[in-house]
């Protein structure tokens, strides 16, 4: 369904469904917001009392939402308006939390990194995953930190718990580490594109059945 916000009872029902169906109320006890540098930072999606202050706070110029594009969701009509009227660049990309990201995907992360206006402030819906993917891949391609000294796919202070479906990617990024031993000389793209058997690292990956329980059905993680 699409949501419409030039009406008052528009505006009403699409805040509820935000709040309720896409689960928004979270961040009012929950907001994981955190500095990744000096010019970037990282959160839970947030409520647009929290991106307002925080745009003005921070001096954000632009926002990228790891949750995607969606005509379908009350909360990216709201992302989209608030943005507009604070006169920042809302940025959206569809990356997923439990699978590898392709070659496409991670070079589109670095596109990004090359391209948008700082301080940027990417956000997912908790906040532990996906933008930690995204904030990993940040500090590597923006910052030039090794992806083995990187520290942002993390327990605490972000909620990733590697050992559930969500680990994935750590396990990918494992293999990259692995082989850079022996070829320091190969960027994790080059690796991606020429090297990595995504399928086959995707299925030797050992998931943990309580951390996937609670990650998916007590956390309800998307």
């Amino acid at each position: 369904m699409r949501f419409e916000l030039n009406t008052p009872w528009g505006r009403v029902r699409a805040w509820l469904y935000a709040m309720l169906v896409e689960h928004n109320f979270t961040n009012l006890f929950r907001f994981n917001f955190h500095r990744i540098s000096e010019e970037a930072f990282r959160s839970s999606q947030p409520t647009m009392w929290q991106l307002r202050r925080m745009v003005k706070k921070y001096g954000i110029k632009t926002i990228v939402n790891l949750k995607g594009a969606n005509e379908n969701s009350a909360y990216w009509a709201f992302e989209r308006e608030q943005c507009r009227k604070l006169g920042i660049h809302l940025v959206d990309v569809s990356i997923a939390s439990r699978s590898i990201p392709d070659v496409g995907r991670i070079r589109r992360a670095k596109e990004v990194f090359e391209t948008i206006e700082y301080p940027m402030w990417m956000h997912c819906k908790a906040g532990a995953d996906r933008t930690g993917i995204y904030a990993t891949l940040y500090q590597y391609f923006r910052k030039g930190i090794p992806i083995e000294d990187t520290d942002q796919l993390r327990l605490w202070p972000y909620g990733h718990i590697k050992h559930s479906k969500a680990g994935k990617i750590d396990h990918y990024l494992e293999q990259y580490i692995a082989y850079r031993k022996t070829h320091p000389e190969v960027g994790l793209l080059e690796w991606a594109e020429t090297v990595a058997d995504r399928d086959q690292i995707d299925r030797a990956f050992k998931v943990g059945g309580l951390a996937s329980f609670i990650n998916d059905y007590l956390l309800r993680r998307e």
